[in-house]
């Protein structure tokens, strides 16, 4: 998006005018970028190409689950479906950054809602959406759409429950998308993430990032030299913004905003402090039929379990259920 000269002229003696036209031209190139980044990631996520820690079938079920259901054989999923929705289905939902649609399938597969709208920024993720929809002979019960989150307008008290599953971290404009979601709401309807909420833009404390060294440190040599690095650095921010503007934009303000605005009914953190960026770049080395190496995978989540439940970490992931407010509360 280019200013023309006469338009640059003309805004130049005009000062807020041009402040919100520059604010403007940053946002929709932040959003350009955006889109492309995940028109070109998608296919390697929906198909697990870019696997990571949350890949793993054992940390799922043994240390992810543990944490939020309390039962290995119960996901995130089933167990807000089980403890928070009623009489399913419902008549109608929305899931926000959908990606490739995997969620929107699951919901529909559980029987969980009648028909489900789903958005995301990205051209191709909703094309690959819609394809696989299809190949399941549901696609006439969910709404794949283009939208871009951050400038979501959505209709009154329209669905009865929200979801967003790795999304939320991505958006910019917060406070904005929280009054929306607020709004299409029904009275008693759920918002439920599944989110990383760790520090915005991966900017680790110093604690943080050793505790990650140490941890990479334990990984065999075998599998640590994959990687393509000897230590975990801190990364610069306009680095981050290079590589995925979207990228853990505001992820640190996500539960004190969601606070200001829903009464949380449920709030299960469940680590990945360490292990998200520790496996990040070895995962497709790690073999789930080694008994050595799933032992290894214990004793790295039993290492980060450790340094949350003792304080020194915060956990960056967390699976929450909440609900939007009586009317003048």
């Amino acid at each position: 998006m280019r200013m023309s000269r006469w338009l640059k002229r003309w805004l130049s003696g005009r000062p807020r005018l041009r402040g919100v036209a520059l604010a403007l031209r940053r946002r929709l190139r932040a959003a350009s970028s955006a889109g492309g980044h995940w028109d070109a990631r998608v296919h390697a996520v929906e198909s697990g190409a870019a696997a990571g820690w949350l890949d793993s079938e054992l940390i799922e079920r043994e240390y992810i689950r543990a944490q939020i259901s309390g039962d290995r054989q119960v996901d995130y999923l089933r167990h807000f479906l089980r403890r928070h929705v009623r009489d399913p289905p419902v008549a109608r939902a929305l899931s926000l950054g959908c990606g490739g649609g995997n969620l929107e399938r699951a919901l529909v597969d559980l029987g969980a809602t009648e028909r489900i709208d789903a958005l995301d920024l990205s051209e191709e993720s909703i094309l690959l959406a819609r394809r696989e929809a299809e190949a399941a002979g549901i696609a006439g019960r969910i709404d794949y759409r283009v939208q871009d989150i951050d400038q979501l307008e959505l209709p009154a008290a329209e669905y009865d429950f929200v979801v967003a599953k790795m999304a939320l971290h991505h958006f910019q404009n917060l406070e904005h998308i929280y009054d929306q979601i607020d709004r299409a709401l029904v009275p008693g309807g759920l918002l439920m993430f599944n989110e990383f909420v760790g520090p915005s833009r991966f900017q680790w404390a110093p604690g943080q990032l050793e505790l990650m060294n140490r941890l990479f440190e334990r990984l065999p040599k075998e599998i640590r030299k994959r990687a393509p690095y000897t230590r975990i650095y801190p990364r610069a921010e306009e680095d981050m913004i290079a590589t995925d503007p979207s990228e853990a934009a505001r992820s640190a303000e996500v539960m004190p905003l969601l606070r200001q605005r829903f009464d949380v009914v449920e709030h299960k953190p469940y680590g990945g402090s360490l292990l998200h960026i520790v496996l990040a770049d070895v995962m497709d080395q790690i073999d789930p039929s080694s008994e050595s190496h799933r032992s290894l995978l214990r004793s790295l989540c039993e290492f980060e379990k450790a340094q949350i439940d003792s304080g020194a970490l915060a956990s960056d992931f967390a699976y929450v259920v909440a609900r939007k407010q009586a009317a003048g509360a």
